[in-house]
């Protein structure tokens, strides 16, 4: 089964949650571990699975545990970077280094072929042609910092899984990688500057007021917020998908993609929200966007062929 439509598939629903993150964080959410909190809550729904299936393997219950682990705390790092830097920056930058790291990981256990590391070389060209002129402008090195790091934990989760799939089939994996987050919530609710923060929000979303504090609806930052949780956890269930099917570097060096539809949408909201959506496509920049999306288009070919 080709991974190819499902990993495009995934990096569009990605897209679709990120754009909603980036608005939601600039204007409305307070902070970033109210996005993996919730999104945790999501991710246990899977657990009404367990009746139906066999307990795994000691070995793949803890590589899969502790992806989980390592994925959560890249997602936290990205979202924080994402609270205060440009979503045309963060994440493209992620997408490019995630690959590389992976590239590295899985060296000598999923070795590249001849046509697949052209396509993977082509991919992470076009995406730092992306991201280049992005890199100017209000950029620090604590941002880079979260960047990296978020990068990494995210290669070494998806190497992880990797490891996990090969041993079990994907729901198994999918399944038991779950149970883990339930002591970390608890974790979270213990402390109690998480916890007042995480039943602020809810008290916020099921009162009569807005939950930006202004005399605007509410509603529509509830239904984004839902939206975007749902965009986000189908499309990383797609993309684990598609890491059972392929090399995870593989799969991640198609990053690219999801910036080309950021792109769009950053276009297109840009013009109504400039301080959240900051995109002026002239001169450099656009020609660098062009000559990325041509890149990106050449070796998603060059993949396509070589599944």
């Amino acid at each position: 089964m080709s991974y190819l439509i499902f990993a495009i598939l995934a990096q569009f629903l990605n897209s679709i949650a990120v754009t909603i993150d980036k608005f939601l964080l600039t204007k409305t959410i307070p902070d970033p571990l109210i996005y993996i909190f919730y999104f945790s809550l999501i991710s246990l729904t899977v657990l009404l699975a367990i009746p139906f299936l066999h307990f795994p393997p000691v070995l793949v219950f803890i590589l899969s545990s502790v992806s989980t682990l390592t994925w959560t705390a890249g997602a936290y790092l990205m979202f924080k970077a994402l609270k205060s830097g440009q979503v045309q920056r963060v994440i493209p930058l992620i997408g490019a280094l995630t690959p590389i790291f992976l590239l590295f990981l899985t060296a000598g256990h999923h070795p590249l072929k001849g046509q697949q590391i052209m396509a993977v070389a082509i991919l992470i060209a076009g995406l730092i042609l992306l991201t280049l002129e992005n890199l100017k402008g209000q950029f620090n090195k604590s941002e880079l910092l979260l960047e990296i790091i978020a990068a990494l934990f995210f290669a070494v989760s998806y190497y992880l899984l990797s490891l996990s799939f090969e041993k079990q089939d994907y729901f198994t994996v999918l399944v038991w990688s779950r149970p883990i987050l339930i002591p970390l919530g608890i974790v979270m609710l213990m402390i109690p500057t998480l916890r007042k923060k995480i039943t602020s929000f809810i008290a916020l979303t099921f009162s009569s007021q807005p939950i930006t504090g202004s005399t605007n609806n509410k509603w529509p930052s509830i239904l984004a917020f839902i939206a975007g949780q749902i965009s986000a956890a189908a499309s990383e269930l797609l993309l684990l998908f598609s890491i059972s099917l392929a090399n995870p570097a593989i799969v991640n060096s198609l990053q690219g993609i999801k910036y080309v539809f950021l792109l769009v949408f950053s276009l297109i909201l840009g013009k109504k929200f400039p301080t959240v959506f900051q995109n002026n496509f002239h001169g450099m920049y656009g020609l660098s966007q062009i000559l990325g999306v041509v890149l990106i288009g050449i070796g998603l070919y060059i993949l396509a062929m070589a599944v």
